[in-house]
C-alpha cells in the first residue's frame, strides 16, 4: 500500500538532487532557471549532456543541437555585452565525430575539423565563448592537434572567443599550461582557459591497468591532484597577458586558495 507514495517521494527527491546539478533538460529551459541569476551577476557555461558519437549520423545530430544551443545563448545576451562577460557553450569534440582518437588523425582533421569550425564560427556571430571540453587522456594530442589548427585559422584572427578546458588530475596539465600560454604568445590571443579536476579518473585507472602500463596519466590519491590545481592555477594566473582564467570546484579550501592566489582582477568568480 505504500509503493505509491514510496516511489512519488523518490521522483520528488530525484527532481530536487537533479536540479541542483542540472539547470534544464534544454538549453531553452536552462536559459529560464539561469535568467534569475544572471540578472545578479552569474556568468553560466552551458554544456548539452550525452556519450561520444557511435555514428556519423549521431554526429551530425549533435553539430545540430550545439548550432541551435549556440543560437539561443547568443540571442539572450544583450547587445554589446563584452565576451567575457556573456556566457558560453561547451563542446565535447567525442560527440561531433565516431572515430575522434589520435590514430584516425587524418579523418579527424578532414572531417571533424570542419564541423568544429562551423560551431565556432556560428559562436563568434552570437558574440559568445566556445570552450572545447576536456576528455580521456589519450584524446589530449588530437585535442591539441586540432587547437592549433583553430588558432592558426584566418577566419578566427582576433576572436578570442576559442576555449579550452585542462584537467587538474592529469599528471600534464601544469606543461600543458606552458604549451597553451605558447601558443597565446604565438597567436596574439587571450585563451579563456578553465581549469576542473577532471572527470574520467576511474576509467583512467582501469585502462592503464587492462594495457600494463608502468603508471597511471592521471594522479591517484586526491591530495595530488588538489595540489597539481593549486599549482596549475598560480601558473595560470602568472599569465594573465596569455588567459582568462576560470575555476571551476567544488573545494572550499581551493576556493580560498584560489581567492588568496588572485589578490587582483582579471579571474572569473562564480559559484561552482
Amino acid at each position: 500500500l505504500g509503493e505509491p507514495v514510496i516511489r512519488e517521494a523518490l521522483k520528488k527527491a530525484m527532481a530536487l538532487i537533479g536540479r541542483q546539478f542540472v539547470l534544464g533538460e534544454t538549453v531553452a529551459e536552462a536559459l529560464r532557471h539561469a535568467e534569475p541569476y544572471a540578472k545578479r551577476g552569474y556568468r553560466f557555461s552551458f554544456d548539452i549532456l550525452g556519450e561520444g558519437a557511435r555514428s556519423d549520423a549521431q554526429a551530425q545530430a549533435y553539430v545540430r543541437a550545439y548550432r541551435d544551443g549556440i543560437a539561443l545563448v547568443g540571442r539572450s545576451v544583450p547587445k554589446n555585452t563584452p565576451l567575457f562577460e556573456a556566457p558560453g557553450m561547451s563542446v565535447k569534440l567525442s560527440a561531433l565525430h565516431a572515430r575522434y582518437q589520435l590514430t584516425q588523425r587524418e579523418r579527424v582533421m578532414n572531417e571533424l575539423l570542419p564541423r568544429l569550425k562551423e560551431i565556432l564560427l556560428a559562436a563568434k556571430q552570437a558574440g559568445i565563448v566556445v570552450a572545447i571540453d576536456a576528455e580521456e587522456s589519450s584524446r589530449l594530442d588530437v585535442e591539441m592537434l586540432l587547437f592549433e589548427r583553430l588558432l592558426e585559422d584566418r577566419d578566427f584572427v582576433g576572436w578570442n572567443g576559442i576555449g579550452f578546458v585542462v584537467q587538474a588530475y592529469q599528471k600534464r596539465a601544469i606543461y600543458l599550461i606552458d604549451r597553451l600560454a605558447a601558443l597565446a604568445h604565438k597567436h596574439q590571443r587571450v585563451i579563456p582557459l578553465r581549469l576542473v579536476k577532471g572527470a574520467y579518473w576511474d576509467s583512467e585507472i582501469k585502462w592503464a591497468q587492462m594495457l600494463g602500463l608502468p603508471s597511471y596519466p592521471v594522479f591517484t590519491r586526491k591530495e595530488h591532484t588538489d595540489l597539481s590545481f593549486l599549482a596549475c592555477a598560480d601558473k595560470m594566473l602568472a599569465h594573465r597577458e596569455a588567459f582568462f582564467p576560470q575555476f571551476a570546484t567544488h573545494n572550499a579550501r581551493t576556493v580560498a586558495g584560489i581567492m588568496e592566489l588572485a589578490a587582483r582582477g582579471g579571474w572569473e568568480k562564480g559559484a561552482y
